[in-house]
């Protein structure tokens, strides 16, 4: 299970397991902590080894949440959390004054100049001096209950960022003394294939978004080794296909045909877009992220068991490439 060396799929995920992988930026504590270590529980006996979260997930708990899970089931995880952006404050009356501060600058925009949200209470973005680099891993650790990280991205890095060389040289002493056991990137589409063509070093693990709305992963330059991971593929995607399609009998009647999947089944949609997306990444990790165990558990079956098939896909292509691209566009 653990990583020596990432050049290909196989050194991440052993042959036979699942390729998906769960994103924990959905997890969070209080009322929510019993729920959030129930769905991580159900995600390892699901047979998901792939864990991906961050020092902001969850309002700075994700981390915790899933190490409370890893302190008896390490061995059946791979964990990838990401160092750059540092969560904002946890206090939970700063928490209530931010939403305030951004719902008064949503009615009155002018107000951001006069009364600007608290900023201990925001994300703290591009966090990649050695200080900052050294405090974040060494609270993950601490948050994660373990003494290694198998997989550490540099989060929303630009090329800027990675052009430091002592960013380089953070992540090669980590592994050299086997605090990690690979690292690479997890930024947008576009500081991606800046960052790919000069720090080959850096990029054996790619993590970007795609999905059915842009399918980034094409555009990625082909390569023998490394791996990719997606995420997004169904995000905000299965909702608002399914409003578009019940506000339009003749487009729901132009998707079943070419899909075979009912317009107004969630659950067919996103297990339809799911296999899109593990098609469109044949040898990587596809995440999802999820609050319900429902959800969870048939994505996990959708997976092991699939039940949309080839010809599904071909015509989910079709309709994107003839409608679906535009209409969803207009929804973002």
């Amino acid at each position: 299970m653990l990583i020596s060396e990432v050049t290909r799929f196989e050194d991440v995920i052993p042959s036979g397991a699942i390729r998906l992988g769960f994103g924990c930026g959905g997890l969070y504590g209080g009322r929510d902590r019993r729920q959030s270590l129930r769905l991580l529980e159900t995600a390892i006996d699901s047979g998901i080894t792939y864990f991906d979260t961050a020092r902001m997930y969850g309002f700075g708990v994700a981390e915790s949440l899933l190490g409370e899970i890893a302190s008896h089931n390490r061995h059946r995880m791979i964990i990838a959390t990401k160092v750059g952006i540092l969560p904002a404050s946890n206090n939970v009356p700063l928490r209530i004054a931010a939403r305030g501060f951004n719902l008064l600058h949503k009615v009155i925009p002018s107000s951001n100049r006069y009364l600007p949200v608290p900023a201990a209470s925001q994300l703290r973005f591009h966090a990649f001096s050695r200080p900052a680099l050294c405090r974040s891993f060494d609270k993950s650790l601490q948050e994660l209950r373990t003494d290694y990280i198998d997989v550490l991205l540099l989060h929303e890095c630009s090329a800027e960022d990675v052009d430091d060389p002592q960013v380089l040289e953070f992540l090669l002493g980590l592994k050299q003394q086997g605090k990690v056991r690979a690292f690479g990137i997890a930024t947008g589409i576009e500081q991606t294939l800046r960052i790919m063509p000069f720090h080959a070093s850096l990029t054996s693990i790619v993590q970007i978004p795609s999905s059915i709305l842009d399918t980034n992963i094409r555009r990625l330059p082909l390569r023998r080794n490394g791996l990719t991971v997606v995420h997004s593929c169904l995000a905000r995607n299965v909702r608002s296909l399914v409003f578009q399609l019940s506000a339009d009998n003749a487009l729901a009647t132009k998707w079943h045909v070419m899909t075979q999947v009912d317009p107004r089944d969630e659950t067919g949609i996103a297990q339809l877009l799911l296999a899109h997306a593990l098609e469109a990444n044949p040898l990587g990790i596809v995440l999802f992220s999820t609050s319900k165990l429902a959800n969870l558990k048939s994505n996990v079956k959708a997976a092991i068991d699939p039940v949309i098939k080839p010809a599904q896909i071909e015509g989910l292509n079709a309709f994107c490439g003839t409608i679906l691209h535009s209409f969803l566009k207009q929804q973002h």
